[in-house]
């Protein structure tokens, strides 16, 4: 691809963005940039189409790099496991961008009643009443499935792959029985049923008809019968399969209700549930009944925003304050660096538990608050590489050709050390992994609502009973964790300055 070509696809970008988010369509991919809010998703629409402009206007054919940087581009796709795990990063990264597409509550596409539907798309939501029930609120497409399977009008609904939200949607489990003659299975298992099962009626699955408890998959226990309208007609007990105690409280007309029940047995599975693929919780459910999968996707939307807003920031106060004490040096770089050694004794662990108890923070905060105390470092490695670079034949020619020193700084130095922050930045990424899965064990981080890895392993470290939840966070962040390390391993070695110089 070709600079005007990439040129012109941020562009076309960068204005599809922004034009959907300012008509509220919810177009996956073309959102990505919003996962962080409307301002930063604006500023960062604002940078991608400045650059992509820029490209356009200097209209190359072809990019053009140094044979340094070529060499080193080379190097960098000969470390197999580097370059192979920056791709994965890639993959990930895009299926991150695509959003509800994948992992969420709503619909992909609605047919009913000769009409199709698009929630997935829409700002605002479909009433119940659009699709035939009662409510005003948001129709549970799940539910509206399931009728549609039931009813068998022609109708249907096509979910995303996993069909729960990152947060705030705890549905019940209900699980389809198996009967097998007298015995009652678990669903496409061959140990019986241990507990309590119910009916429903058929003209109403919304009430039970009756419930029984089952041991070993026969009826063993007490039951209780319910009417349409909810109220109790009748109570007895099962032994090992047999009646041995029945009450009718509606004088004898409970029994006409026996054919209005529906042929289906079912059970509500209480959380945290193990995996299962029939309901497609395919890692399980955690202790308030919310997805896991569902959960690590928008753990790792979090991530991936908090990556690029990170680094973005500290590189930022890196370069400029790194660059002043480097290049300035004298009275600038000792008043610089002992404000830098006061700043960095103070206790971030304090402040963040205290700004947590002042608010509720958000991504954007926490962020900016793990960024004013992780600056530090990059603006160390900057001075010094500035220190050393302004002492160069270049420099000097420069100045007596009479540039500024504003063009000296960013045209001729930070050019040449631009490499020592391509080698940071993978460390930065898993440095603010690490800092806020860490503020959300401790319980400073996000809010409860919010999906996390830390405070879903914190859950998992408490629930050790449940090892789904501890090992599929851990899982998660583990390997992200180990493909950034090895990309970062892979950039710093493929950069390295003495695999490309001789010294005299």
């Amino acid at each position: 691809m070709t600079p005007r070509t990439t040129g012109i696809c941020l562009l076309v970008f960068a204005v599809l963005s922004a034009v959907f988010r300012l008509l509220r369509v919810l177009v996956p991919v073309f959102k990505a940039p919003f996962l962080g809010g409307d301002v930063l998703g604006f500023i960062l629409l604002a940078v991608v189409g400045a650059f992509g402009l820029r490209l356009i206007l200097r209209a190359r054919n072809e990019w053009q790099f140094s044979p340094l940087t070529l060499k080193q581009l080379r190097r960098f796709r000969s470390l197999r496991r580097g370059y192979v795990s920056f791709v994965l990063l890639l993959v990930l990264s895009g299926l991150a961008s695509l959003d509800n597409l994948i992992v969420g509550k709503r619909a992909l596409v609605v047919k009913h009643a000769g009409h199709y539907y698009f929630p997935f798309l829409r700002s605002d939501f479909l009433q119940g009443k659009t699709f035939g029930f009662a409510s005003s609120a948001e129709v549970d497409y799940r539910e509206l499935q399931e009728l549609c399977r039931l009813e068998k009008k022609g109708n249907w609904v096509l979910m995303p792959l996993v069909p729960y939200s990152p947060k705030l949607d705890s549905p019940p489990t209900i699980e389809i029985l198996d009967l097998r003659g007298e015995v009652l299975y678990l669903p496409g298992s061959s140990r019986p049923l241990d507990g309590t099962a119910y009916t429903v009626f058929a003209s109403n699955m919304e009430q039970k008809r009756r419930e029984f408890q089952f041991r070993k998959g026969v009826k063993h226990g007490d039951f209780r019968g319910w009417n349409e309208a909810g109220e109790q007609v009748e109570k007895g007990r099962y032994e090992n399969g047999k009646r041995v105690a029945y009450t009718d409280f509606s004088e004898g007309k409970a029994a006409a209700l026996e054919p209005m029940a529906h042929a289906e047995w079912k059970r509500l599975v209480y959380p945290p549930s193990e995996p299962s693929a029939i309901h497609k919780h395919y890692l399980g459910t955690n202790g308030t009944g919310q997805d896991v999968l569902a959960m690590l996707y928008g753990g790792w939307q979090q991530v991936l925003v908090a990556s690029v807003l990170f680094v973005t920031l500290v590189f930022g106060v890196g370069i400029i304050v790194g660059g002043a004490l480097g290049y300035f040096g004298g009275v600038v770089d000792i008043v610089g660096q002992r404000l830098i050694e006061v700043w960095s004794v103070l206790p971030f662990l304090f402040l963040v538990s205290i700004v947590s108890a002042l608010v509720s923070p958000s991504l954007t905060v926490l962020v900016m608050l793990i960024a004013a105390f992780g600056w530090m470092s990059t603006t160390s490695y900057l001075r010094t590489a500035v220190y050393k670079e302004k002492t160069r034949d270049y420099v000097a020619a420069a100045r007596l050709l009479g540039a500024s020193t504003p063009r000296i700084i960013f045209r001729q130095v930070l050019p040449n050390v631009i490499a020592i922050l391509v080698t940071l930045a993978p460390f930065e990424v898993s440095g603010v992994i690490t800092s806020l899965a860490a503020l959300d064990f401790l319980g400073f981080g996000l809010p409860p609502d919010e999906p996390s890895w830390g405070r879903l392993l914190h859950e998992g470290v408490d629930n050790f009973s449940y090892p789904w939840i501890v090992s599929s966070a851990f899982a998660a962040m583990a390997s992200v964790l180990v493909l950034i390390t090895f990309v970062g391993e892979a950039v710093r070695e493929a950069f390295d300055p003495k695999k490309f110089t001789i010294y005299e």
